[in-house]
């Protein structure tokens, strides 16, 4: 009888990360841009990440630089998984909230993608910047 709070519970503070458990990194041509450590909190899902400060990309969203991630790690805010798809927010350095969807492709890699409202999109549109398409991350072993 007891496992039934138990189990609601887990339903209301969302699931665990299983495989999104881990270390996490994406480079471009030897250069670490994102560093995200992601592991279950005693109550919620938690995790640290760090973002390099450039990242440029070409009129079709692919990356052509990037600055390499800091050593510190910041701890994200509003980590919710549903199903394949972990949420969070990331506190950058300038004190802006970005948000972002990590979707697994499959046990060892993973899709960072920059998720923006309308309102951004429509801003980078008019200042000629192209959308990014979603990081590509590796689970460290």
């Amino acid at each position: 009888m007891r496992l039934l709070p138990m189990a609601l519970a887990t339903i209301w503070l969302g699931q665990a990360l299983g495989p999104f458990s881990g270390n996490w990194t994406a480079d471009f041509h030897g250069t670490t841009y994102v560093r995200l450590a992601l592991t279950d909190g005693t109550s919620t899902p938690q995790g640290m990440m760090t973002i390099g400060r450039s990242i440029q990309v070409d009129k079709q969203g692919n990356l052509e630089s990037v600055s390499e991630a800091g050593v510190t790690l910041v701890p994200l805010l509003d980590v919710h998984r549903s199903g394949d798809v972990l949420s969070f927010s990331y506190k950058t350095a300038d004190g802006d909230i970005d948000k972002f969807e990590l979707r697994l492709i499959d046990s060892d890699a993973a899709e960072l993608t920059l998720i923006l409202s309308d309102e951004q999109r429509q801003e980078l549109a008019s200042d000629g910047i192209p959308l990014p398409k979603p990081f590509r991350l590796a689970k460290s072993r």
